[in-house]
């Protein structure tokens, strides 16, 4: 008789499995990040219009929905949307200083207000990269993400 998919246990019955721990921690963690992402994302391409921010952010999001749905490809899908927030991210943060609209108010600011702006601009670059690699990491060595997401096994027929 073949285990009840719907009943959390490892292949051993000790491992940790299923929504908890740290892979709790990234899903709702993961709101917030995404949502400040979209908000910086939809400001490069349209003055931060609420449609656009919302499209992002459900688009970012669909990884997040693979982890609900325990489905084998999540760990994938989580890891490439991670680096594909964050490498966007990082160019955004790099073209701020030559936006043409930036431009002119750039001629006004003093040596602090440059200094300040470029400090903001790195903690959100070295943070998103630091988000991106630490559950890249995660993804691939977690025992629960490995209990949790591996392929069902096919049982044989009869």
């Amino acid at each position: 008789m073949a285990p009840d998919p719907n009943v959390d246990t490892a292949v051993d019955g000790n491992a940790p499995v299923g929504m908890g721990g740290w892979l709790l921690v990234y899903v709702c963690g993961s709101i917030p990040f995404l949502l400040l992402h979209s908000a910086g994302l939809s400001g490069w391409f349209l003055d931060y219009a609420l449609w656009l921010l919302i499209a992002i952010f459900l688009l970012l999001a669909s990884p997040l929905a693979l982890i609900l749905v325990k489905s084998p490809r999540a760990p994938r899908w989580n890891i490439v949307a991670l680096w594909a927030i964050a490498l966007p991210i990082t160019l955004r943060a790099a073209a701020v200083p030559f936006n043409p609209e930036t431009d002119g108010a750039a001629q006004g600011r003093s040596p602090e207000e440059w200094a300040a702006a470029i400090a903001i601009l790195a903690v959100i670059v070295l943070g998103s990269l630091a988000w991106a690699t630490i559950w890249t990491a995660y993804f691939r060595r977690s025992l629960r993400v490995r209990n949790t997401f591996r392929p069902a096994a096919i049982d044989p027929q009869p």
